[in-house]
Formats: C-alpha cells, structure tokens, sequence
C-alpha cells in the first residue's frame, strides 16, 4: 500500500508550540512510523507556511526582509523537527520554486475551467503609507466584545474571525495613522460551484464522524466564495490576467503545497514522475494530520481545489484532526508567555520523553490540558516505572534463562499462555486497525 502522509504546515513566524507539535506532526510521525514498519510504501510530507502578511508585518518590524525573516525561521524550525527525531521524507517551505510553479500553474487550469472570477471590495487603504492594507496590516476594536487591538483577520480575545473593514476605530499597524476604505479588484474561487460535488464526497470518504458532521453543516449553511487574492508584495504572484501587483491568499496557497512537497521530494530522489504513483493512483491513500480549526481547509476547500483543476487527484482519505492541548488551564500564548515551545521543551528533556507524553496524552475526543504534574507522571509511573521495567525485567530473564534467545511454539505453551498470546495479537490486530482509520 503506498501511503501519503502529510502534516499542516508550520507558520514560520516563530517555532511551533507544544499544541501545535501533537496535533499535527508529531500524530503523523507516529502514523508514518507505523506504516513504514508494516511494510507500507510511505511519502512523509510537510513543510514551512511562509508567505502572509503576519511574516511580512514582523519582518517590517523587525527592518528585514520577509523573505530573510521566514527563511531563518524555516531553517531552525527543520533543525528542531530533526532534534525532535521527526521522520519528515521532506520538509520543504513555500518559497520553494516547486510549490510556487505548482501553484501558479494549478490555479490557472482552476481559472480555465471556470471556477475564479473577480469582484470589487472596499478594503483599508494607509494614505500616509501609500499602501493597502490586508489582514494583519490593519488592527482596530473588535464589534463583537470590544477588545483593543483586534487584528484586522482575528481577535485574539474573543477568538472571532473578522473582516477587517468591520474593525471600529481601525488604524495602521506600520505607522499608528488612520486608515480610509479604497475600492480594489480581487479575485475569487467560486467554491458554491463545487457544493454539490463536496456534499458527494463527503458521503462517499470513509472520513470520521467528526469530520463529517462539522463538514456537512459547513455545506448546508451555504458555501461562499473564498477570496484568492491580497494587495500584498509578499507571496505568490497571481497568475490570472490582469491581476498584475496581487498575491496569492496565504490559506488558499498553502494548502496546495501537500501537492508540491511529493512532487518536489520525487524531483530530488531523480525519479520525477513518481509522484504520479501517489497522487494520481486510485489504490494509494492520502493522509492528513490537523488541528480541530483547519477541517474546513482540508474536508471543503482543498478538495474542492484539486477537483476544480480537473486533474485525477486522489480526494483526501483519512483527516485525523486533535483538539486542543492547553497549558495549566489556558490557551498557549506566545505574547503571554504562557505554555512551552519545542525550543524550550528540549532543554529541558530528551525528545523522546516529550514524545511519548505528548502522544499519549493526544487530545482526540476533548481538550486535553497539560501540566508539570501530569507530565512527571507520564515520565515517572508510566514511561520508566511500568513500561521500561517491563521491557527491563524481560529482557534481562531471556538473556539470564535462554541466553539472549528466545524460541518456543504455540504446542509448548500452557492454554494459560496459548490464551494471553492470544489476547495479545486481538490487541495488536485492533491497533492496526486504528492506525489505518488514524
């Protein structure tokens, strides 16, 4: 069986945290892992989100460009995965020349069959600046609790999406200045087009209930238009005709990048067309590793993307999506220093120790939260007292009694231990069962 495996991509605006390591790469580390053991054909794929207007906000900050800002951060990211001992096949970036002809290409056979058109909107304009103003680059008081700064996509406090031309009192976040509301033109992805196609889809993938359900009520409340396009510098450069001075959306680009990573990874083994085996072959299966917040992206959006283009992909077969993984009972916050992040985490203990913790604390029915005391625990009674003494004692009565080995058929065992063994291998049988619906 060959095996996509793909995780979501790392924002390169900072290392990852905890949460963010168990609820995408770490869960598909392990799942790789395991594949590979049974003999599994595996391509194990992710690789740094680095366009975006958060990058280019703190890179201006910062007096450094956004491409110098996220390519150090993709590097020390990728050197902490492999401290991690994470068993990437290819860990790319999306200022990769394979992702960014990729894309370009992808959304102009998109454009082609029909499925992008434009439209006018009001979007913030810093007079002072003499720029545009998308996302991130606008901040405001946010019109459902009143919380000041609300970025111009988000606000942190009561965790609403926003539309930044909904900000009160909106200013620009590059020299404090008011802001004033500019007509441009932007391009779309007409993803009502595809409703009945997904509805379809989701009916026939054999996705968990969760996925589904959170899914459908998606589809049924009315798909809209998802907007391709930001007057931004940094990113992409839209393909379409007359979309001279626009990016592609850092969401609708990065998606496409589990696409690319094969491709890429294919390109660099000398074998270009196997990529071909995994993403065009009915009989291979694609695997994706997320967050609760990103299902929509991965059950609506990019399937509907790749069917859009017109080429044979293989829709996504299995989304394993975590909830949340908090820290003593709140949210990981880097401005408020609250929680750990994966730098921080291996000064402290050997990865493997964070590896199994966090793997077996994976929070997959209900948010799961962390703390010191539970972590010891994890370490201490389960890891080394129960587990390694297990292993320990075993080991040290096969070297000390059959000298180091140890053979025995099924016809010398008691029904006593014919009846545990047995046990054993229903155990096992329905943890590969497990793995395989992930």
């Amino acid at each position: 069986m060959k095996w996509i495996v793909t995780s979501a991509w790392p924002y390169a605006s900072d290392v990852p945290h905890l949460g963010n390591l168990i609820g995408s790469i770490l869960s598909a580390d392990a799942f790789a892992r395991y594949h590979r053991l049974v003999g599994d054909e595996v391509v194990f794929v992710s690789g740094s989100d680095e366009h975006g207007t958060p990058i280019e906000v703190e890179a201006v900050r910062r007096g450094v460009s956004p491409k110098d800002f996220a390519s150090a951060n993709h590097k020390r990211i990728s050197e902490l995965f492999k401290a991690w001992g994470i068993s990437f096949d290819n860990y790319t970036e999306t200022e990769s020349p394979t992702h960014i002809e990729f894309v370009r290409d992808h959304y102009m056979k998109v454009y082609r069959n029909g499925y992008v058109f434009t439209q006018v909107e009001r979007v913030h304009y810093c007079p002072r600046d003499k720029r545009f103003l998308p996302d991130r680059f606008v901040e405001g008081t946010c019109p459902h609790c009143g919380f000041r700064p609300a970025r111009g996509d988000q606000c942190d406090n009561c965790g609403r999406p926003l539309d930044s031309v909904e900000l009160i009192e909106p200013y620009c976040v590059l020299c404090g200045g008011k802001t004033e509301l500019r007509e441009t033109t932007q391009w779309f992805f007409d993803l009502p087009k595809l409703s009945d196609y997904i509805m379809d889809y989701l009916e026939r993938a054999e996705l968990s209930e969760n996925v589904v359900n959170f899914s459908r009520s998606w589809v049924r409340a009315g798909l809209r238009p998802r907007s391709l396009t930001r007057d931004s510098e940094w990113g992409i450069k839209a393909p379409f005709p007359g979309a001279e001075g626009k990016t592609i959306y850092v969401w609708m680009e990065a998606v496409l990048g589990y696409v690319s990573a094969i491709i890429e990874y294919f390109r660099v083994q000398g074998r270009p067309q196997e990529w071909r085996d995994y993403w065009l072959n009915p009989e291979a299966k694609t695997s994706f590793f997320i967050g609760k917040d990103n299902i929509p992206f991965h059950s609506i959006i990019f399937p509907a993307l790749l069917k859009a283009s017109g080429e044979n992909y293989n829709e996504p077969n299995l989304i394993s999506s975590t909830e949340f993984l908090t820290f003593e009972g709140q949210k990981f916050s880097k401005s408020r220093r609250i929680g750990i992040w994966i730098d921080e985490a291996l000064e402290l203990l050997p990865a493997d120790y964070w590896r199994y913790a966090l793997i077996s604390m994976r929070p997959e029915t209900g948010d799961v939260d962390f703390g010191w005391g539970v972590l010891e625990e994890k370490i201490n009674a389960e890891l080394n007292d129960a587990i390694g003494n297990f292993a320990n004692r075993t080991l040290i009565g096969v070297q000390r009694f059959a000298e180091g080995r140890f053979e025995l058929s099924r016809a010398e065992l008691s029904p006593k231990y014919t009846q545990s063994l047995e046990a054993i291998l229903r155990r096992h049988r329905d943890i590969g069962e497990c793995y395989a619906n992930g």
